[in-house]
């Protein structure tokens, strides 16, 4: 069965009526969420599915959160029909399809193995992360670090970078993983 969904409210609805579905095609660029959001949230919900990227995105933050995210693979939308649907089984084979370009970004990633991300975070950058994967918004952390607000958006825009994620959802997940959860009070 195919299911087409237009927003990430629909797909997000669709699972929680009980839709069947064991691969997910996810265009990252949704009009009301990003596609690594959207991919997360039903990865946690259900995961049984398998979820394959389809966009026209390929820089490094979008590729590397749609897969940090539990994307197995990653299509751009320059990709044959034929290719689509041999990457669908693919995938249900226990593959991660990728276009060639993504592929050589994935490899590339590793060549020059640099320290772990967590090393690389000055410690501001790591008080910065903490505060918002607690959950504070911008303004919060400027009050709670005495720091000005463009201070603080400097800091995230350094940690996007470091990590190589590209949204908040991406960086909370390697707070996460890293322990940097919860705030100081």
């Amino acid at each position: 069965m195919v299911e087409c969904c237009s927003t990430a409210a629909d797909a997000l609805a669709a699972s929680a009526r009980g839709l069947e579905f064991e691969v997910a095609l996810v265009d990252l660029s949704l009009p009301d969420l990003d596609g690594a959001t959207l991919i997360a949230q039903l990865a946690q919900a259900r995961p049984e599915v398998t979820f394959i990227a389809w966009t026209k995105l390929d820089t490094p933050g979008v590729v590397f959160s749609a897969l940090e995210a539990g994307a197995s693979g990653y299509l751009l939308k320059t990709t044959a029909p034929g290719r689509l649907a041999r990457a669908i089984e693919e995938v249900l084979e226990g593959g991660a399809p990728m276009s060639p370009s993504i592929a050589r970004l994935v490899v590339d990633s590793f060549g020059a193995r640099p320290a772990p991300p967590s090393r690389r975070l000055t410690s501001r950058e790591e008080e910065v992360l903490k505060l918002l994967a607690g959950g504070a918004a911008y303004a919060e952390v400027a009050r709670k670090l005495d720091i000005a607000l463009g201070t603080v958006q400097t800091h995230v825009k350094n940690i996007y970078r470091k990590l190589k994620v590209s949204t908040r959802a991406g960086a909370r997940r390697f707070a996460r993983q890293a322990g940097l959860t919860g705030t100081d009070e």
